[in-house]
């Protein structure tokens, strides 16, 4: 149990025991932001012994109408705020099939992501090793829950078998409502809280929209034919160079297997060559021409003004090889 913190109002409901059990069990978030940082305020408030949480990203003047975040936070890793706050195992990392393995120590884990593509990889992990997650997403004012339990209920590429053809709509175009995110992190947590104490969950999608007051859930069948959980066929653990454009028009890219770049040792090579560095304990930045370049610790690098994929894949081998 947390330290300090009283949970005799839960007993009633799930006992001295179950409050035991949470306090033992171990829950992953991935994605800090919206969902993710309410999610771990809630799986603190319920008394979860361990949280791990895995993000890439900086707090932004953005995100604070949204979040648990406050202006104090802005500029600093979303997963430093959080361990600072709730005292969480946070990982400044990208997740692909490289970084996976960061999930191993998980009972659970809980979507706090904005993209299909990490949902995947995430479900083909969760499949392959037996883990229940919570598959969680919104947008403007409504979203999606949905309890994974592998062998029980439909897998998330049982709902989506394949990643979209084209953009999917986003919070940054769409909008969203702050109390959005919120919503759907407190019926996350209670969906896992059902999960640690092994209680039986339903495989359904539980959608709701705040603005009509609409709320629907709807069964979704294993499918016969599911890529994952029928025929166990992982394509989204395959280790490839992962190569994306955020949302400012940089190219991020990630490398099939994690990498410790020593930062001491890179800052010195970089002076040899007349490059000033900016140095943090989770990055270096420096420019090279018209190119402004961050790389992180685990071999991820994010660049600003190139214009194309293969000229990112240079720029990466150029500075880190591969």
């Amino acid at each position: 149990m947390q330290v300090g913190m009283d949970f005799s109002r839960h007993f009633p409901i799930i006992g001295i025991e179950g409050q035991r059990r949470l306090g033992e069990s171990t829950v992953a978030v991935v994605g800090a932001g919206a969902l993710g940082s309410w999610e771990v305020y809630f799986l603190h408030k319920l008394g979860v012994g361990k949280i791990i949480v895995i993000d890439r990203d900086f707090v932004d003047e953005s995100d604070l109408p949204r979040t648990m975040y406050t202006k104090e936070d802005v500029g600093k890793p979303k997963v430093e705020v959080l361990k600072e706050r709730f005292g969480v195992i946070g990982h400044f990392e990208d997740l692909n099939p490289g970084t996976v393995n960061l999930l191993d120590e998980a009972d659970l884990i809980i979507d706090g992501t904005d993209n299909i593509y990490t949902r995947q990889v995430i479900n083909d992990y969760a499949v392959k090793n037996n883990k229940p997650w919570i598959y969680v997403g919104v947008l403007s004012t409504y979203g999606n829950v949905m309890p994974i339990i592998p062998g029980k209920t439909a897998c998330f590429r049982c709902l989506m078998p394949k990643l979209p053809e084209r953009p999917m709509p986003t919070c940054a175009v769409a909008g969203i409502m702050s109390y959005v995110p919120t919503f759907a992190a407190s019926l996350a947590v209670a969906l896992a809280a059902k999960i640690l104490l092994g209680e039986e969950v339903k495989s359904e999608l539980i959608f709701f929209d705040l603005r009509s007051m609409d709320f629907e859930r709807v069964e979704i069948p294993r499918r016969d034919d599911c890529p994952a959980c029928s025929l166990r066929k992982f394509e989204f653990l395959e280790k490839k160079i992962k190569i994306e454009r955020l949302c400012d028009g940089s190219i991020q890219v990630t490398p099939p297997v994690r990498m410790s770049v020593d930062f001491d040792e890179l800052e010195k090579r970089l002076e040899k060559l007349g490059i000033e560095v900016l140095k943090t304990s989770q990055f270096i930045q420096f420019e090279d021409d018209y190119l402004e370049i961050l790389i992180f610790q685990g071999g991820r690098m994010v660049i600003r003004g190139v214009e194309d994929e293969n000229e990112a894949k240079n720029i990466f081998a150029r500075y880190l090889g591969g």
